[in-house]
């Protein structure tokens, strides 16, 4: 009677145990920073888009307001032909499907289909050819805008954490590696940077389980001065991001979006001018 007894206890606390863990939530090592290899190949759709928006008022009479929008939209075939030593691509090949620039009122094709672009990357810029020589000026800002040079360690270097993370968990984005990214410049205009990181989603629709990972980062107030004007400017800043990438860490990412809104405002007297600058960079990697 008594071994029954005994029996039974352990098997009820052996059930307790198996239940207890099987509610632990699984926690994920999220390494952002995939390298790429040699030799990749995948389907590029990227589409970047600028929204400038400027409001003058004298008192409370709003005097004149305007928006201009520019929307640059690629797909294009890459083969990479060089990485750095962390996987981040030095040089890659474009074969243009489509390269559209919209603006308020028109549509133009920037380069027909089939066009060959070569790519380099480095820190101080991009430089793109098509036949050995280099692409016009305009149309180098507009590539520079949808074709960068993409994996490498910096990715991860802002966005990771420190130990492994279940989903719905927030963590401290690190703002030195963020400000070795943003440059001197802005760094010594946006002195109080912070930022978050949060493992937003699990999706398993696609052919690989994927993590979502989003990031918001804040300069909520800084001065400028720009040259020849009277009076500064006071404005702020709000960074995002959303990336996806598998959660076997050996493949790599899968989408990326950046977004950013700057607002600025100045004022002399009774005239007060506010400008909202939002942009945003949606790339998908299709292999």
């Amino acid at each position: 009677m008594l071994r029954t007894h005994f029996s039974k206890v352990v098997l009820f606390c052996l059930i307790c145990v198996a239940s207890a863990s099987a509610q632990q939530p699984t926690a994920y090592t999220l390494k952002l920073g995939r390298g790429l290899k040699e030799f990749d190949q995948y389907l590029l759709k990227a589409t970047y888009e600028q929204r400038s928006q400027t409001k003058v008022f004298s008192g409370d009479n709003l005097l004149g307001d305007t928006t201009d929008i520019v929307r640059i939209i690629i797909a294009a075939q890459c083969s990479v032909t060089y990485v750095t030593v962390d996987g981040q691509e030095k040089e890659k090949n474009l074969v243009i499907r489509s390269f559209q620039l919209q603006t308020n009122t028109d549509t133009f094709d920037v380069m027909n289909t089939g066009t060959k672009v070569r790519c380099w990357f480095s820190d101080s810029g991009s430089v793109f050819t098509v036949n050995g020589e280099p692409v016009a000026d305009t149309v180098a800002a507009l590539l520079s805008n949808v074709v960068m040079g993409e994996g490498g360690a910096k990715t991860g270097n802002v966005l990771d954490a420190k130990k492994p993370v279940v989903l719905g968990s927030t963590w401290k984005m690190n703002i030195a590696a963020l400000k070795r990214i943003l440059g001197r410049e802005q760094v010594r205009l946006m002195k109080k940077i912070d930022g978050t990181v949060t493992f937003a989603a699990i999706d398993s629709t696609g052919p690989q389980t994927t993590a979502v990972v989003t990031a918001r980062a804040e300069a909520p107030k800084f001065t400028m001065r720009l040259e020849g004007a009277p009076y500064p400017l006071v404005g702020s800043l709000v960074a995002e991001f959303r990336y996806v990438v598998p959660l076997d860490a050996r493949f790599p990412p899968v989408a990326l979006t950046t977004s950013t809104t700057q607002t600025y405002s100045a004022s002399q007297g009774t005239q007060r001018a506010e400008s909202y600058v939002t942009t945003s960079r949606q790339s998908e990697f299709i292999r």
